[in-house]
């Protein structure tokens, strides 16, 4: 039969059914961004304007006194934003937020890229990973920098990680405060990107883990107000990371002149930024917040530093620390007993090789010895 002009062609790529799982997955991009709209199209109208702007806007802003940071110890007015339960509705909008970044980097870029690549399903998984880590810490170090940058005069001495707190740490411009809040809701962003990037068990697992420990001491930074640790602490970290998938993606691009440097240099900076982050915790958690510390917790000024709360943050970021040291000479050891046991094994196939020619040459010459007589 033949088939009548104007027909369906092959291959027209069939659409799920609207609301199936298939149809989200394709299009959560432009329904995250639907989302979206629905809230800043919120702000234009005076019934809705303050429930959007909860979710869009910087919350606890006001003028605040702090006693004795003026010239001469006098009391001196900051105007800024605290950190409250408030700002959980902006952590939910920024999030949504994210994956729409994150369907916009996949679409445009990775997927793009993918057509090039051919890698296999491992590598392609770790490939994507990099590819929008390297995105997002790259970012993340950029804007830590221009705060550090702005309020240089609180980072330039080591002291000034706690002298002050709780009055002067809890106080952050719009900047600072937005910092924190889109970190928070980046990791949060991770688990619904579970399901519409289709993860396998184990890459699930591996994720939620990163996901947890990021959220976790990230939030415990912003909402006790150990601000100005935390962004130390974040910018030693994603300098890390950013070095990492820097060096992976120029490996699985076929960069080998640009990963082996940048894979070295990494070794490097990993193991300065552990050590790093100890100091920094043991020398703000352990002696300076010591010296100023309060029995119990008082929520209205803004104070966590009590015997309990220090300790087990202290204990938190050093146990980190060490477990990152941990996998990351595991890792080392175990490419060090492969790499030796490749060689022993070149060395015995070398070896056996060798009687091999030797019985090999004596028949050629004996077959030669018989042809001549």
């Amino acid at each position: 039969m033949v088939k009548a002009p104007g027909g369906t062609k092959a291959s027209k790529k069939v659409q799920p059914p609207i609301l199936s799982h298939e149809f989200i997955i394709q299009n959560h991009g432009d329904i995250m961004s639907c989302i979206v709209m629905v809230f800043i199209v919120g702000l234009m109208f005076p019934l809705t304007q303050p429930l959007a702007s909860l979710f869009i806007a910087p919350q606890y802003n006001d003028t605040f006194i702090v006693p004795g940071a003026g010239e001469g110890g006098q009391d001196r007015e900051i105007h800024g934003y605290l950190s409250g339960i408030n700002d959980l509705p902006a952590i939910f909008f920024y999030s949504i937020c994210w994956v729409v970044v994150h369907a916009i980097v996949q679409e445009y870029g990775l997927d793009k890229l993918n057509k090039k690549t051919h890698l296999s399903k491992v590598s392609s998984f770790k490939f994507g990973e990099s590819f929008h880590q390297i995105f997002f810490t790259a970012y993340s170090v950029g804007h830590a920098l221009v705060l550090i940058t702005d309020r240089i005069d609180d980072f330039v001495d080591l002291k000034k990680l706690w002298i002050g707190y709780p009055a002067e740490h809890r106080i952050m411009n719009a900047s600072f405060k937005m910092f924190f809040i889109l970190q928070i809701s980046y990791w949060i962003h991770q688990f619904p990107e579970f399901y519409l990037q289709k993860l396998k068990r184990d890459e699930i697992r591996q994720k939620t883990f990163q996901s947890l420990v990021h959220i976790l001491f990230i939030s415990t930074a912003y909402f006790l107000n150990f601000t100005r640790v935390g962004l130390v602490l974040i910018v030693l970290e994603y300098t890390t990371q950013l070095i990492f998938h820097f060096a992976r993606l120029s490996h699985f691009l076929g960069r080998k002149t640009i990963s082996g440097p940048a894979f070295q240099t990494y070794n490097i900076v990993f193991v300065f930024a552990r050590f790093g982050s100890i100091g920094a915790a043991i020398m703000t958690f352990w002696y300076g917040l010591r010296q100023v510390e309060s029995p119990f917790i008082d929520t209205s000024a803004g104070n966590f530093n009590t015997p309990v709360v220090r300790l087990n943050v202290l204990l938190g970021v050093v146990l980190l620390q060490i477990y990152l040291l941990y996998s990351y000479m595991t890792f080392h050891l175990g490419r060090y007993r492969e790499s030796n046991a490749k060689k022993d094994k070149k060395k015995s196939s070398a070896a056996a090789a060798v009687p091999l020619k030797k019985e090999k040459k004596r028949q050629d010459s004996e077959s030669d010895s018989k042809k001549k007589n």
